[in-house]
């Protein structure tokens, strides 16, 4: 299983690293800091999952981008906003699997992967 963490605080990336490995020690996690990162990346490996920061350097087109994703793969937005916000509510429209906001206990980030990854088998 391929999945690309991208965010523009290490710090997050590294959470979220810690959480996967945890519970998905097949897990090989890319890391990415900017959407620029993310759309070299996306060439390279066939990802399973999009872990996506909704405010990082380059996310002006994000929505292109999810667009485009979510045809081949499944992808989580990861957010300080609020679940109510425009942008997050557009991101779930037009294809994206979750919302996780940033302020997510362990339990919620664990539960939100095994919902997206059992979509994906389904």
């Amino acid at each position: 299983m391929n999945i690309l963490v991208a965010d523009d605080l290490e710090i997050y990336r590294l959470a979220l690293k810690l959480y996967i490995h945890k519970h998905w020690t097949d897990a090989v996690v890319y890391e990415a800091s900017t959407m620029f990162e993310v759309a070299e990346d996306v060439f390279d490996v066939e990802f399973d999952l999009l872990i996506l920061d909704i405010n990082m350097p380059g996310t002006e087109l994000l929505e292109d981008f999810v667009s485009k994703a979510t045809n081949y793969t499944k992808v989580i937005i990861f957010s300080d906003l609020d679940k109510d916000d425009k942008r997050v509510e557009n991101l779930i429209k037009i294809g994206a699997d979750a919302f996780l906001p940033k302020s997510s206990k362990r339990v919620d980030i664990i539960s939100t992967f095994q919902l997206v990854f059992s979509e994906r088998e389904s």
